[in-house]
């Protein structure tokens, strides 16, 4: 007797509704689109049916999908959600609570059906292999397209026909196996979120740990007040996409993770925009962008106990809002705008553009030439990638194997000292290992309120906040009515969260303060209990939101180191010269800088305070500052510090940066020269310009004391910024050298490059930065 072995199927959800498809993206070896076969139906709180129920209980937006901290750069495929705006803005709506009974239209939530790795809740590359074939359904005749052999499948299409004639309406069955394959909403995940807190609050699921973070901004979504309402009417249009060309037998370089976020920023440019840093780690087709993420990815990789340093990814803003380059979160010390920015100057510069301490010229947004600006010698790509690809790659158009090749070479020659750079330069070390001493505080506490506020996702300190805001006001114009009582208890313990948020973050500064100046005589800057004085935290936490975090002082970190290495290498291979080691010269650089910034004496803090606020009285705990004439801000830039002024910053740095007895040494000075004599030259200028405003005089009347006055003025307090950086009386030039230099320069005025090649509409040029 033979046995009957049925494989039975692993789908166990199933849908009905129509079936089209469209085009996306552009797969780049054969430059071919790829057809997504799509499935549309609805998902609505009418519980009475089941397939309702099942679908809410498998969709969730991505967060909760694939947890952030789980997953690469390259797999990110959503932005962060405004809870607050889904609660104060489009549960309201969806309820509607001013016109009910009426059915609500929404476009649809669009969601890629994802294949998962088999070992890791990790998305997959490609889907199981496709096929096609002709079958039955209750009897009835069917094409059945199919993603895995049955028993393993991940997705299949079941489409009836009828005289050859395939259905696209009605009738079409999408079947998904939710064990291989994760419901990843690419588009409308904040619709898709106000339906799912209408329904967990119904259901009271929020015990998933994955959601639980997210409850609270929900709460005043009360069953009762929720069932007042016609649910059954609430229902959502939504539609499954799926690319059966992106098997296992796809021969080209596109996946379904590929095609999944071109999605997401085609629909995402008509919706509420994008932030930019949320499309520069999204975006596929821009190599700055690609090593930006693969730079991320380096610091994503120290998430581990073991990690050599306190550098954590959590230290990076990855959703700046409003395209603001000013870092808002209290543990970030960097952001993805700031790295992309760095990146872009690294790859794309001309020496040429930066000239001293002018402001860098050059518009380098529209920059995709890798070889005239230099970016393909500087990652070595006509040796790795052979002439034919090099021709062919450029900064928007670059196959995945040339990608992978230059991104490893920047990783090796640029990455990796970026990275160390916030690992080893004394502010920065001071701030990240603080945020990781308060991460254990809060760990140790078990705080389950504060601690997802400050350090899971992004940007959900802002949510919070202005969930509070919103529901403040709701009381206040009385929109609950009965449930108000509720709703004030609600809002008292969001109060008390936000208090104990400030005082973390209270905690926060201190404690990075008493790292940044753990080398520093107790005397001096501590009273008698020992602590900082206030005014002392005070100055830290200044210099860290107006000059340490800003996109212009990073750029001039980064940017300025390798721009000086490159041109004493240029030099260098002038006169036949081997190239200088470049961790042995980013060592010496990172010393000088640290020599600066980690105070040792009480004196060593009042130059620090001088160098960028004023003069500090005898008694420090007392902190009288007197104006001074010496500071950066009167030396060396007076106006608001934009991210293209950063070669200001570069020659603060080249001032620490001596470089002495190396091979760079002399370039330095001769670099550290030309911009001593560009900001001269401007400071002198700008007192002229006062003595004559003051005096009310023209300048062809100035007679040769008065002059000879003036430049002295002006000499005196930029030897004083000289002396307050570290050089001794000897050292600082003559004002007879100054004067005499070949040819004198205007700081403010950038370098002479070609008309087309100036920043006229580069939105990093335009974004606000901290003021210095």
């Amino acid at each position: 007797m033979a046995l009957s072995l049925s494989v039975t199927s692993a789908l166990n959800l199933t849908l009905e509704g129509s079936t089209g498809s469209f085009s996306v993206g552009r797969e780049t070896a054969s430059q071919q689109t790829v057809e997504v076969k799509y499935f549309l139906t609805h998902v609505g709180l009418n519980l009475l049916s089941g397939a309702n129920e099942e679908l809410l209980r498998h969709l969730a937006p991505v967060r909760e999908v694939f947890p952030p901290r789980d997953l690469g750069f390259d797999e990110i495929m959503q932005r962060d959600i405004d809870d607050a705006r889904v609660s104060s803005e489009l549960v309201p709506y969806l309820l509607d609570r001013k016109s009910r009974d009426l059915v609500k239209l929404f476009p649809p939530i669009v969601v890629v059906v994802m294949p998962v790795e088999t070992d890791a809740n990790r998305p997959a590359n490609h889907y199981p292999a496709v096929t096609s074939e002709d079958g039955t359904e209750n009897g009835h005749p069917c094409k059945i397209v199919r993603s895995g052999e049955k028993g393993q499948e991940v997705f299949e299409f079941v489409q009836p026909f009828e005289g050859g004639k395939l259905y696209q309406h009605d009738l079409v069955r999408l079947k998904l196996n939710t064990n291989r394959c994760r419901l990843v909403i690419v588009d409308g995940q904040h619709r898709a979120m106000a339906l799912l807190a209408l329904y967990r609050n119904l259901k009271q699921d929020w015990e998933d740990k994955n959601k639980a973070p997210y409850k609270d901004y929900y709460e005043e979504w009360t069953p009762n007040y929720i069932k007042s309402f016609e649910l059954a009417n609430i229902s959502l249009p939504i539609m499954f996409c799926t690319f059966p060309a992106l098997d296992e037998n796809f021969s080209g370089e596109y996946n379904v993770k590929m095609a999944a976020r071109s999605i997401f920023l085609t629909l995402n440019k008509t919706a509420r925009q994008v932030s930019a840093s949320r499309n520069r780690l999204l975006d596929d087709n821009d190599i700055v962008a690609l090593l930006l993420r693969d730079t991320l990815s380096s610091i994503k990789a120290f998430d581990d106990i073991h990690a050599p340093s306190s550098l954590r990814i959590h230290n990076i803003e990855l959703d700046q809002a409003h395209d603001r380059v000013k870092i808002e979160s209290p543990i970030a010390i960097s952001g993805v705008n700031h790295f992309y920015y760095m990146i872009e100057h690294i790859l794309l510069n001309r020496l040429e553009d930066v000239s001293g301490a002018k402001p860098r010229a050059g518009n380098y947004y529209l920059r995709s030439d890798l070889t005239n600006f230099g970016a393909m010698r500087r990652l070595n790509g006509w040796n790795l990638l052979g002439e034919d690809l090099a021709n062919a790659t450029n900064r928007f158009f670059y196959t995945t194997g040339a990608g992978e090749t230059l991104g490893k070479e920047f990783r090796d020659r640029f990455g990796k000292f970026i990275v160390a750079t916030f690992e080893r330069f004394v502010p920065y070390e001071a701030h990240t290992s603080a945020v990781l001493w308060l991460d254990e505080q809060l760990r140790l506490q078990a705080n389950t309120k504060i601690r997802p506020i400050l350090f899971e996702g992004q940007g959900i300190g802002r949510t919070f906040e202005n969930h509070r805001k919103h529901l403040d006001e709701k009381i206040r114009e009385k929109e609950f009515g009965a449930e108000a009582p509720k709703l004030q208890e609600i809002l008292g313990r969001l109060d008390a969260t936000r208090k104990m948020v400030a005082d973390y973050e209270v905690k926060l500064k201190a404690e990075r303060a008493n790292r940044f100046l753990a080398k520093a005589d107790k005397k001096g800057l501590r009273g008698d209990d020992g602590q900082l004085y206030p005014k002392v935290v005070e100055f830290i936490t200044w210099l860290y939101d107006n000059v340490l975090t800003t996109v212009a002082f990073q750029t001039a970190i980064i940017g300025g180191f390798f721009g000086e290495l490159e041109r004493a290498n240029i030099a260098r291979e002038k006169l036949g010269q081997e190239p200088l080691e470049t961790q042995a010269s980013f060592d010496k650089f990172i010393d000088d800088l640290n020599e600066f910034f980690e105070v040792v004496r009480p004196n060593d803090f009042r130059r620090l305070v001088e160098v960028f606020q004023g003069t500090l009285g005898d008694e420090i705990g007392e902190w009288k500052i007197t104006p001074s004439a010496s500071t950066f801000k009167r030396v060396v830039y007076r106006g608001e510090m934009q991210p293209a002024q950063w070669p200001k910053y570069k020659y603060l740095l080249l001032e620490l940066w001596r470089a002495t007895g190396t091979d760079l040494e002399a370039s330095i000075a001769g670099e550290r020269d030309v911009a001593r004599f560009q900001i001269f030259n401007s400071l002198e200028k700008e007192y002229q310009k006062d003595f004559l405003e003051r005096n009310l005089r023209r300048e062809e009347s100035l007679t040769t004391a008065e002059r000879n006055a003036i430049r002295t003025e002006a000499y005196d307090a930029f030897c004083k910024f000289l002396r307050n950086l570290g050089w001794k009386a000897s050292d600082v030039p003559t004002k007879k050298s100054l004067v005499e230099a070949p040819q004198t320069e205007d700081a403010n005025a950038a370098p002479e490059v070609a008309t087309d090649d100036w920043d006229d509409g580069d939105a990093s040029s335009v974004v606000e930065e901290g003021e210095a």
